[in-house]
């Protein structure tokens, strides 16, 4: 993959894409208030002289003219001073910002937008480190409000459409980084199924047809859940392309298909309906168990998840030890919650020698992970730390969101006494991740462990309302008039 490169910022540059910030030859400069931000960030975006009067009438609405006049010549006194008189042109009434003087970010990457080179849209991209003002907001103020959602939304819409340029650019000379862009197209805009269906070709084009299904997945799970309707005919049609080359999918394939799709929305009578009609119609037995097996687990019944494990390690012939090491690794996380840790610790032991040998990274994302997990339990927080650092940036090289979210939670669960913000930070990016993957059962969970976390912190009013969340979403988990309490049980995976 091409390297992209970083625009240089001259001395003085305002960088309003992410959290906003002032940069002097790299370093911080402090901004007397919050209203110099909101000012600065729409002298920059407006390109144009503004009057006094649009901006009292902006920044300070709940004032009257005298009082928002005088706020206004405080707060452009204020950003001067932290601009050391640079950049603000005044000439009576009307305020501009002299972008010949300041550098920022948003406007050198509507520039860059403007043209069709590659490398141009490579830098205008990564500018783009996050909404415009990410985390900032005016307490007094619905129409700068309102301003920042409507000017955040264009920015989005033109950073988008700069990755389809990238990826149709790419897509016949470096199918990595056009992955890479078509991934983060995706991440911008979740429900853009143009994003979905690119990144399904270009994992089709590069022979992997497992990620070309989870894409298809992940798409099938968001618009059901977000927007209640099925995928268009297009995207399907380019997954059932991204299968051509080996094989259409068939009965077999498609009823586990479905019973994928209903694990994730927590439908687990009708998903364990489906394997059942797979396995009829001749869908591999080792598979399909597997799967069953992780939904027992789910629903709590972990004596019958190692029966079906047992069964799906029968049906591998000996040579698979890919999928070997990823069964003992599942083996071992269940053996852990049936409290049989002597058990767990042998079976995790195999997993990693199984998957060594396979030199699988798939698999050893996962067997990090479980071992993680059980180094957390005998206190063993380095070995922890270090085994799910791994599975992570396995799991993230891999673009495998469900390993990337197990991986998360599970480092956030590790950290909670020692380093409560940073867990915070990666249950987060977890929780955030899960619910663009559509896994209902694993985003409650999320929901409760965040909590959890907040408590710690302190911030008892932002947990209890990720407990209601979560609460709201486990009753939508399994059959509907049955209760399986067994379901609340979920804590890590």
């Amino acid at each position: 993959m091409a390297r992209r490169r970083t625009p240089v910022s001259p001395d003085l540059a305002v960088r309003l894409l992410g959290p906003p910030r002032i940069e002097r030859d790299g370093r911080l400069v402090a901004v007397d208030t919050r209203k110099a931000i909101a000012l600065l960030a729409y002298l920059a975006l407006a390109g144009r002289s503004v009057g006094r009067e649009e901006l009292a009438a902006l920044l300070w609405p709940e004032s009257d003219h005298a009082k928002a006049r005088a706020a206004l010549r405080r707060t452009l006194s204020s950003l001067s001073g932290a601009l050391e008189g640079r950049g603000l042109v005044v000439e009576g009434d009307a305020i501009t910002l002299d972008l010949g003087s300041v550098w920022v970010d948003v406007v050198h990457m509507r520039h860059l937008l403007a043209g069709d080179e590659i490398d141009s849209l490579r830098s205008a991209v990564e500018l783009h480190r996050g909404n415009l003002l990410a985390g900032f907001a005016l307490r007094d103020s619905v129409e700068f409000d309102e301003w920042q959602l409507a000017a955040t939304d264009r920015i989005r819409r033109d950073v988008t459409s700069a990755l389809a340029r990238l990826v149709d650019a790419l897509e016949g000379t470096d199918v990595d980084e056009a992955i890479a862009h078509a991934r983060r197209w995706v991440e911008l805009d979740p429900l853009d199924e143009a994003a979905h269906r690119s990144l399904i070709r270009l994992h089709a084009r590069k022979g992997d047809r497992a990620a070309a299904a989870r894409q298809y997945r992940e798409c099938v799970a968001l618009l059901e859940r977000e927007l209640g309707v099925e995928p268009g005919a297009e995207t399907t049609q380019a997954y059932e392309a991204s299968t051509a080359q080996s094989e259409r999918p068939n009965a077999p394939n498609l009823h586990e298909l479905v019973g994928d799709l209903l694990t994730l929305q927590g439908r687990y009578g009708e998903a364990g309906r489906s394997y059942e009609t797979a396995l009829t119609l001749g869908a591999p037995l080792g598979s399909v168990r597997r799967k069953q097996a992780d939904l027992q687990q789910r629903l709590g019944d972990y004596d019958r998840a190692d029966v079906l494990y047992a069964e799906a390690l029968d049906a591998l012939a000996t040579g698979e030890r890919a999928e070997r090491a990823r069964l003992f690794a599942d083996r071992s996380l269940n053996a852990h919650r049936r409290g049989r840790t002597v058990d767990a610790e042998d079976l995790a032991a195999q997993a990693l020698a199984a998957a060594q040998g396979a030199g699988d990274d798939r698999a050893l994302a996962q067997v990090h992970n479980i071992a993680g997990i059980l180094a957390t339990h005998r206190g063993d927080l380095g070995a922890a730390r270090s085994h799910l650092e791994a599975s992570l940036a396995l799991s993230e090289k891999l673009a495998d969101p469900a390993a990337t979210v197990a991986a998360l939670n599970n480092l956030a669960l590790a950290l909670k006494g020692t380093e409560i913000e940073g867990a915070l930070r990666h249950a987060q990016r977890a929780l955030d991740l899960c619910a663009r993957v559509g896994d209902r059962h694993r985003e409650a969970a999320m929901h409760s462990n965040l909590a959890d976390l907040l408590r710690i912190a302190g911030r008892d009013e932002e947990a209890r309302a990720h407990l209601r969340t979560s609460a709201s979403i486990f009753a939508e988990v399994g059959e509907p008039d049955e209760l399986r309490p067994e379901i609340w049980k979920l804590v890590e995976w």
